[in-house]
């Protein structure tokens, strides 16, 4: 049962960690960061996709192994984008009120 337990939180923070960076690295000032784990996506994909034998088992690879994750960090770099974009409105906003004052 223990072997289960850590089993299962194992494979979790595998597949959860990297999309918490993900979004850490989405809410810097700086966009390129987070670019970086969707970058690597997409190549995972592609070196799944030259590995396969058939045309089929390439698609199938590439949406598995590099496809959906990629789409999945890139929804994460924009909900993180957009959050860096509102923060900044929201500083030149309070510098124009107390400019006003």
């Amino acid at each position: 049962m223990f072997l289960a337990f850590r089993t299962i939180l194992f494979v979790l923070l595998f597949l959860v960690v990297p999309f918490l960076l993900q979004y850490f690295l989405s809410t810097r000032e700086a966009k390129w960061p987070g670019l970086i784990l969707p970058a690597l996506c997409l190549l995972l994909g592609l070196v799944y996709t030259l590995s396969a034998t058939t045309v089929p088992a390439a698609v199938a690879a590439f949406l598995l192994g590099g496809g959906v994750p990629c789409l999945l960090h890139m929804a994460l770099y924009g909900a993180g984008r957009s959050r860096v974009r509102r923060r900044s409105r929201d500083r030149v906003e309070k510098m124009n009120i107390q400019d006003l004052g």
